[in-house]
């Protein structure tokens, strides 16, 4: 199984718009692919609309506690401080009979950034020297909305992808082939022998809520781009921006027409990521951004301890059991009866 370390992603030349305030990377292997989300759906069985793909602590369940994730045992990342969850839906293909196959998801690269600073009246953009606050520990944030598509078929389901929007830029996939990496804000219009599937986290915090009923509230954009810079007086305090990229194996898979998202969304937009932060030691955390160096997977980096491969793993309570393809068996419905809602034909071409 190969690992998506910062190594691999930078001689794959995927890195670099990325590396601007880098701090760390992390490698992490499979953990879960199930129909669960202790975020949105805490404590219910199979209450997640959709399947996701799931990394990192194997303390993962359904009903995630602010103390759970940094108890776990083990995790499926590179570094063995982090026991956070994070998980995007999962992808499929729909067949000519349509039934729809499993597209496998082969690991992830979450990277930490320094690229928002605290608000400050007249601020526009961070000083040099400026460290943002780690993210504190139980921070539950998420990006993206699996409603977004176009408003010809969504239009009843708000809210409507809008592309000028900084929580749609945040979200993109980028198709890898042989010779290129073109980017896309939905899925690909071209076949792609991996995809990579990215979403890119709020970075500023209300400096109170770990969670908001609405599960966004208590975090928001910096003023100027959704990537950085400096924060809104609502939310004052920068962390550190969390990115995602998760890998599928999309060789087996030319017709890219099929392809989508585990909601039902061919056009891509519905793309999103969750992050439960569950770091075993925060004042590692804290430290990472003055001791580590772009990524830096050796000593003096504060969260190099442990460090070693990323391994696949289970979690420590078993997930519920449901046939979502993991077996390479199509199955006749993605898994909790969700419809095909939109078209290909919607997707956007590349980015520029």
């Amino acid at each position: 199984m190969p690992s998506f370390n910062y190594a691999l992603a930078a001689g794959l030349g995927l890195l670099t718009s990325l590396v601007q305030g880098q701090i760390f990377t992390v490698d992490c292997q499979p953990l879960l692919t199930e129909r669960g989300d202790p975020i949105l759906n805490p404590g219910l069985p199979r209450a997640s609309s959709h399947v996701h793909a799931i990394v990192g602590g194997t303390g993962f369940n359904l009903s995630m506690s602010l103390t759970l994730a940094p108890d776990s045992k083990n995790t499926t990342c590179s570094r063995s401080l982090d026991h956070s969850n994070y998980w995007q839906p999962q992808l499929y293909s729909q067949t000519s009979e349509n039934s729809f196959e499993l597209i496998e998801f082969q690991g992830s690269a979450i990277f930490y950034f320094n690229r928002a600073c605290d608000y400050a009246p007249g601020r526009t953009q961070c000083p040099s020297d400026f460290k943002p606050a780690p993210p504190p520990a139980g921070l539950r944030i998420i990006s993206g909305n699996s409603t977004y598509s176009t408003n010809e078929y969504f239009g009843y389901r708000a809210p409507q992808y809008n592309a000028s929007s900084f929580s749609a830029q945040a979200i993109q996939t980028t198709c890898l082939t042989e010779t290129t990496d073109f980017s896309y804000p939905g899925l690909p219009t071209e076949p792609c022998l991996r995809l990579r599937a990215e979403s890119f986290f709020p970075s500023c915090w209300d400096g109170i809520n770990l969670d908001s009923d609405d599960h966004f509230s208590h975090m928001a954009w910096p003023v100027q781009n959704y990537n950085g810079g400096g924060c809104p007086q609502s939310h004052p305090k920068a962390i550190y921006s969390v990115f995602y990229q998760f890998f599928y194996n999309t060789a087996p898979y030319p017709e890219w027409k099929n392809w989508m998202f585990a909601m039902g969304d061919p056009t891509g937009y519905g793309l999103h990521g969750d992050f439960l932060q569950g770091w075993s030691n925060q004042t590692a955390l804290e430290q990472a951004v003055y001791t580590c160096d772009a990524g830096s997977d050796s000593p003096p980096c504060s969260v190099a301890v442990g460090e070693g491969p990323a391994i696949r793993m289970g979690p420590e309570i078993p997930g519920y059991v449901e046939e979502v393809g993991l077996d390479g068996s199509p199955v006749p419905a993605l898994p909790g009866t969700h419809p095909v809602v939109g078209s290909y034909l919607d997707r956007k071409p590349a980015l520029k």
